[in-house]
């Protein structure tokens, strides 16, 4: 835990936080002390940062009396997970009617992430969500047409088009799942989701108490693509324990039947295996995941640094004071040398992203010229 603890106001309580989320994943039975009334206050604001409130609130039923948080906060916390528990069953509603309007357009799709991924727990609705991410099929040309013709002003990103079909969550709309900085690497990646896109898009998935059924991923696919996911958050901005405990029960309560070598050989053609590796690591560190679980081996050189990234930057690098300056530089050029000044981090473990990452910035302000300047103005006229 050296080099990774996180103080919430005067207290640190990082390795009580692991121990309460061991508890709630079920790999640990109790915690090894009895926090103090201050201590829970910091763990419920540390439970806040990494939006795992539902997620703790799983250990905290498993717990004895003695070990519980003081009433008060105890309460707060209970009503907390209430409104959680509410927003997602609103989600999940959300989700369905998302996918039904595309259907009417002539879409296929599959929900990617978030409510897809909540299915994995045991106490799905107890999952804070974000945004609702859904993958079409189509291709981007025919996405971007589509959805521009509705809301002309939506951005349009590398893998996605926003779209704000309902005042609250925002819409991502995916041509593909995720991807890969390396261009030749990216394109084996591209390779494989054009190969999947017809199986996935077939594959359903039961929400919780019997609301109804959404089109999801499949096991084998999220190993790659919620991997990714975390990936692209850690090279790019910043990534959270929810996306580690999305990790984590997907490999635990999902993934019966799942072929190791074809994932091996997956995460090798796209330059994956170490930092699968390192979120091995975290998983075994934070979670205490068992090894029979694990898709490689745990690398504690690169996990030491994704955790260090997770701790101090909270749920997408929120908290995270150099992703900030980057996000206020005064000008392009600015946030560009103060991007690359923060990715010199990814130097030693991630020598090939970090020299990809140059060209790829290069490449998307080009990317969002076009498409969010020349085509846009295209579009309104």
């Amino acid at each position: 835990m050296e080099g990774s603890a996180v103080h919430i106001g005067k207290v640190e309580v990082t390795g009580i936080f692991f121990e309460l989320l061991q508890v709630a994943v079920g790999t640990r039975s109790r915690l090894s002390v009895v926090p103090t009334a201050e201590e829970w206050q910091a763990l419920y604001d540390m439970a806040a940062r990494q939006t795992l409130i539902g997620v703790c609130a799983d250990g905290i039923d498993r717990l004895d009396a003695e070990q519980r948080p003081p009433r008060s906060l105890a309460m707060r916390w209970a009503m907390t997970v209430v409104r959680i528990e509410q927003m997602s069953r609103r989600q999940n509603m959300q989700a369905m009617d998302v996918q039904r309007r595309f259907a009417k357009a002539g879409f296929r799709s599959c929900i990617f992430k978030g409510v897809g991924v909540a299915a994995y727990y045991p106490h799905p609705l107890r999952r804070q969500g974000g945004d609702i991410d859904i993958w079409l099929e189509g291709g981007r040309e025919k996405i971007i047409k589509y959805i521009r013709g509705i809301s002309p002003l939506e951005t349009v990103s590398y893998h996605h088009i926003d779209f704000r079909m309902v005042k609250d969550p925002l819409i991502e709309v995916h041509f593909f799942p995720t991807f890969l900085l390396n261009p030749w690497r990216n394109r084996k990646m591209m390779q494989y989701w054009r190969q999947e896109t017809p199986r996935q898009m077939e594959h359903n998935v039961e929400l919780p108490d019997g609301q109804g059924m959404i089109t999801a991923p499949t096991d084998d696919l999220n190993v790659i693509a919620l991997l990714g996911h975390i990936m692209h958050h850690f090279l790019e901005e910043g990534v959270g324990l929810r996306q580690i405990v999305d990790y984590y029960y997907l490999l635990t309560r999902g993934c019966r039947t799942l072929d190791r070598e074809a994932v091996t050989g997956r995460l090798r053609d796209f330059h994956m295996t170490k930092f699968a590796g390192a979120v091995m690591y975290v998983l075994k560190t934070v979670l205490n995941m068992d090894d029979r679980f694990m898709i490689a081996a745990p690398d504690a050189k690169a996990g030491r640094m994704l955790l260090d990234n997770i701790l101090k930057g909270g749920n997408f690098g929120m908290y995270n004071d150099a992703l900030k300056a980057i996000r206020q530089a005064d000008s392009p050029l600015g946030s560009f040398f103060r991007r690359e000044r923060y990715n010199m981090r990814l130097l030693r473990n991630y020598t090939e992203e970090y020299f990809s990452e140059i060209t790829y910035r290069i490449f998307f302000f080009f990317y969002r010229k076009y498409w969010n300047g020349w085509r846009l103005r295209h579009t309104k006229a």
